[in-house]
């Protein structure tokens, strides 16, 4: 069950990150401006956190089948409205995204919590671990497909959200037909109420998770949806395509670094996921500094390790500090706060108006390794 679950996530997945090497073709198709591209990627957003923060403590209450299924059907409809886009141009594409962004950030949370639930009697970081590498296996898998398809395949702009559509509804029929009958995973009705302490916040999590936690998508974001497009006169015919492969380099080594993570307390994978991730933006502003497409394939890898860290150590905390009973709210503050990372590239375009692109991911890397000085710093007067 758990990896049907699985299945569904990673379907979900793939339609929120394929849109990422569609901005090229929206771009020269609809002349669309950077600022546009920047909103179309980042109301997704908007829509998102209603359905993180309220899809994950509704599913502690009614269960999480209850809450996954009809929000993975919202995003679904999500993505039949954004195969309307070349015909209805950016406003279309606007509700769209808004929509996707919305069943998928019910599914998030709750279908999170589901496959931790569904781990319970695995080794501990199991759950958080099978979650991490479904979500970042469908934010790596459909850019690079979607890529393959817009560049050399015909209807750039319908035959990538009809490929992403078969698949979500596969992933939903699965997950219906082997979840009919079985438990909800919530509270039993007639149990007696969680503790208040077991509602608020674990201590820890402000200082541990909070500030780290917007990094995990900051990372990938700068990653396939600002750097591509520094270079995009220098590979010329094979810019979708090109957007398509940074970003599968990037969510795939998340996937292939987290097993290795696993085991590690949740603040030193955040300490790595920093580290490297602050490595992989002066990289970037190195690439666009000199407008490299080979820097930016340097850079994509360690921008995806960096989003790798930081998603399990905070996965790995909510894991060990939560109850089924608490686990789906807890879960959706997390990614919630993990999501404002995705307001970088509208950042960056607009710090870049005035220090220019190399200065923006400059500022970018500074306050990265801000961050790991303070998670640093903290854990050693913790430890002391």
């Amino acid at each position: 069950m758990s990896r049907r679950v699985a299945l569904l996530l990673f379907a979900v997945a793939w339609g929120t990150n394929h849109f990422v090497p569609l901005l090229l073709v929206y771009r020269s198709s609809l002349a669309l401006t950077p600022f546009d591209l920047g909103i179309l990627f980042g109301v997704y957003a908007v829509g998102l956190l209603p359905g993180l923060l309220l899809g994950g403590p509704l599913s502690d209450r009614i269960g999480r089948r209850a809450v996954v299924l009809p929000a993975a059907v919202i995003a679904l409809a999500g993505t039949a409205t954004l195969s309307f886009g070349a015909a209805g141009g950016f406003p279309v594409l606007l509700v769209g995204r808004l929509v996707v962004g919305l069943g998928s950030g019910a599914t998030f949370s709750a279908g999170t919590a589901w496959v931790q639930d569904l781990a319970r009697d695995a080794t501990p970081g199991t759950g958080a671990r099978r979650a991490a590498v479904a979500l970042s296996s469908g934010f790596g898998g459909g850019p690079l497909v979607t890529g393959v398809l817009a560049q050399w395949l015909p209807s750039p702009m319908r035959l990538p959200y009809a490929v992403q559509a078969a698949l979500l509804t596969a992933a939903i029929a699965a997950t219906a037909s082997a979840s009919r009958g079985t438990a909800s995973t919530a509270p039993a009705r007639g149990a007696s109420s969680p503790p208040a302490e077991a509602r608020l916040v674990p201590p820890g999590f402000v200082r541990e998770v909070a500030f780290v936690a917007p990094w995990v998508f900051v990372f990938p974001s700068v990653s396939f949806a600002v750097l591509p497009g520094v270079v995009r006169e220098q590979v010329g015919a094979l810019r979708v395509v090109f957007a398509g492969v940074v970003t599968g380099i990037t969510l795939f080594s998340a996937v292939l670094v987290q097993p290795a993570l696993r085991p590690w307390r949740p603040r030193s994978a955040a300490a790595f996921g920093l580290a490297v991730g602050t490595a992989g933006l002066l990289c970037g502003a190195l690439a666009t500094a000199g407008a490299r497409p080979i820097g930016v394939l340097l850079a994509a890898p360690l921008l995806g390790l960096g989003y790798g860290g930081c998603l399990i150590a905070g996965l790995r905390f909510v894991e060990s500090s939560t109850t089924e009973a608490t686990r789906g709210g807890l879960t959706g503050i997390f990614y919630a706060l993990t999501y404002i990372g995705f307001a970088s590239p509208v950042a960056v375009a607009a710090l870049a108006g005035r220090t220019g692109e190399v200065g923006a991911l400059l500022v970018a890397a500074c306050l990265a390794a801000a961050t790991l000085a303070w998670t640093l710093v903290d854990a050693r007067m913790k430890s002391g």
